[in-house]
């Protein structure tokens, strides 16, 4: 796959464009659905496939990134659109210019005279211009009047919900990474670099790794202790990790949250390491202990717990 980043890098290839156009955070089932149907419709039909997608999330640029969290960083984005199998990556640079276009203004100056589409494959929810006045049906009504086709493709069912990444983001937030994984198709992961804590772990002869994220805008799941996958240096390893912020250690309850890795059967240093962290399964919620003796005892148990469920995981 070729990845271009901006408009005005993209070139015509001289041959039908057949694009699947969306903000496609997540990537999840329902997008490889339409995306899928874009690259079958090219391959039919002797053309080119292309994702368009966006840079920052259009939500992100409107509401702000602090108040809007991310499913997939832009380097996971690109990783995952890129393993699909469609001709070139398209991203756009989503800035207040385009936000302010107007539907048939998007769609003239954008997808017909610099893109070149033939046919376009959108989510039956898809929104698009200034105010998100564009949608669906109005799509539509201009591919017509300006020579393209538009594809409206209909939403994923499982488990008697449609596939969107709101629910999905709902879910993570909510710490049901479970159901999570059922909707996006994997697990949902964050990626971050060791760093140095305060040592409170190996005081309390339970090693942890600090993870600090490499990605600000992704969204961090509920405070509690989760089952995962860790990936460091190429190889997979099993643990659990406390997101939350240690209200037995800080009696005083601090507004910092913080990610604790420990690995079960796993001593090595691995200080200045990126960790990518799959999200498998909820223990518990974060809560106080009375003493420092509690905690241990809990986080022993949580440690046992989590090894039983890697012993079926794994089997």
């Amino acid at each position: 796959m070729k990845i271009i980043h901006g408009i005005e890098n993209y070139k015509h290839p001289g041959s039908k464009i057949y694009a699947a156009l969306g903000a496609f955070d997540g990537i999840h089932s329902g997008h490889v659905k339409l995306i899928t149907e874009a690259i079958k419709a090219a391959k039919q039909n002797s053309g080119t496939s292309v994702i368009i997608t966006f840079n920052p999330h259009p939500r992100a640029l409107i509401s702000g990134a602090n108040s809007f969290k991310m499913i997939t960083s832009p380097d996971e984005k690109a990783k995952i659109l890129s393993s699909l199998g469609a001709d070139i990556l398209l991203i756009l640079d989503f800035n207040v210019k385009l936000s302010e276009m107007l539907p048939e203004d998007f769609c003239g100056d954008v997808l017909v005279n610099k893109i070149g589409v033939t046919e376009v494959f959108i989510g039956f929810n898809f929104c698009f211009g200034k105010k998100r006045a564009g949608n669906a049906v109005i799509l539509n009504e201009i591919g017509r009047s300006l020579g393209f086709k538009v594809n409206v493709i209909d939403g994923l069912e499982i488990g008697g919900f449609v596939v969107s990444s709101s629910k999905i983001r709902l879910l993570i937030e909510s710490g049901a990474v479970e159901e999570a994984i059922k909707f996006l198709g994997r697990p949902y992961s964050m990626k971050g670099t060791v760093v140095h804590g305060d040592g409170l772990g190996g005081k309390l002869k339970i090693p942890t790794a600090n993870i600090k994220s490499s990605c600000d805008e992704k969204i961090i799941p509920k405070n509690g202790v989760y089952a995962v996958k860790c990936s460091i240096l190429g190889k997979f390893y099993d643990g659990l990790i406390n997101i939350g912020t240690r209200p037995t250690v800080y009696e005083k309850c601090s507004n910092i949250v913080t990610c604790e890795v420990h690995l079960l059967d796993f001593n090595d240093d691995i200080y200045g390491h990126e960790v990518t962290v799959e999200f498998l399964k909820r223990i518990r919620d974060e809560r106080r202990f009375a003493d420092f003796n509690m905690l241990c005892d809990q986080i022993r148990q949580d440690i046992v717990e989590t090894a039983e469920f890697f012993n079926s995981f794994n089997n």
